[in-house]
Order: C-alpha cells, then structure tokens, then sequence
C-alpha cells in the first residue's frame, strides 16, 4: 500500500507541474497578444478637451481645445479631432488655427494640423483681418513659428495671395512665403 500512495502522490506532482506549467505559457500569451493590440491602441482619451499653456512669466502662452485627444503610449504621441489652437502675443488680436485633425509631438512642443488648416487673426483699428488656408501646417509652440510647404491661400480685405511654403514668426508679426507667390490686389 505504501508504494501505492507513493505513486499517487507522484502522479498528483507532475499532473500539477505540468498543468502549472500550460496554464503559464497560456497567460504569458495573452500578455503578448494584449501588448501587441496596446501598441496601436489609446491608454487614453478625452472628450471635449481644453487646456491653456503659460509662459515662465504666469501669461497665458496658447490655448488648445479638441473634440477628442487620444494618447497612445508606445510612441508617446497624442492625435486630436477637430483642434482650435489660439496663440497669444503682444499683439492685441491672438492667431487662432482650426483643423480637422492634428497631432502634438515632443512633449506638445510640436503641432502638426491637417486637413483644412485654417489660420486667422482679426482686424485691429487700423488694421485689416488676415485669413490664411492651407492644407498642412506645423507649429513650434515655444518659439510660436508656424509653417508649411504646401499650397497657400491668404486673404486680407479683398486682397488674395497664393504661395507654396510659408512661415510665420507670430511674435514678430512676420509672414514669409516661399515661391510661386501670386497676388489679386483690389484698387481702393
């Protein structure tokens, strides 16, 4: 009977070892596939996002909204739906940019906007309101220098200029453009 119980019990040992052994392999799997579909998936979302950005000096920098931001982890990226992006300057009349999509890279010191990039400031007293419309655009927020090698359409009053490529130094109020420039002036 002894041996009996011996072979019992060394039945039960290696059952177990071996069922501990599938049921590990079995989880570490899951964890593979689970990590696999987390590398393409958001670890988080936000809806109806709003957020402002200060200067060392406590003044408001920039002000970003979004109808969805998602994060994803693996390559630290957050994209955005529908951004509003309002940048403050000296200048009494912030630049404000809209997008269908963007997104925010190196620690949101980098904005990329997509799809009907739309680039406004309003008129002051003595000046004329300037729309610009663009297809892609990319905006350093700390140095507040937006630009673009796509197609451009700006229009000031009734006045239109195209160009491919821009960039604009909102703190100092400089538009630059690149080439193919041509303009459609209206005689006051």
């Amino acid at each position: 009977m002894g041996k009996f119980r011996f072979l019992i019990l060394f039945v039960l040992i290696i059952g177990g070892a071996v069922f501990t052994s599938w049921l590990l392999k079995s989880l570490d799997e899951q964890q593979l596939d689970r990590k696999a579909v987390s590398e393409h998936e958001a670890d988080y979302f936000l809806e109806g996002f709003t957020a402002t950005a200060f200067d060392p000096a406590g003044k408001p920098s920039y002000r970003l909204e979004a109808a969805l931001l998602q994060h994803y982890p693996i390559s630290n990226v957050v994209k955005l739906q529908k951004p509003y992006i309002e940048f403050f300057t000296d200048h009494p009349q912030p630049w404000q940019t809209w997008a269908e999509q963007g997104t925010l890279h190196e620690k949101n010191r980098r904005v990329e906007l997509t799809g009907k990039v739309r680039i406004h400031r309003a008129g002051g007293k003595d000046e004329l309101p300037i729309t610009l419309l663009t297809d892609t655009l990319y905006i350093n927020t700390s140095t507040k220098l937006a630009e673009t090698e796509a197609r451009v359409n700006i229009t000031r009053g009734k006045d239109e200029i195209f160009a491919t490529g821009m960039r604009i130094d909102m703190l100092k109020d400089k538009l630059e453009l690149m080439s193919k420039v041509e303009g459609k002036y209206a005689v006051p």
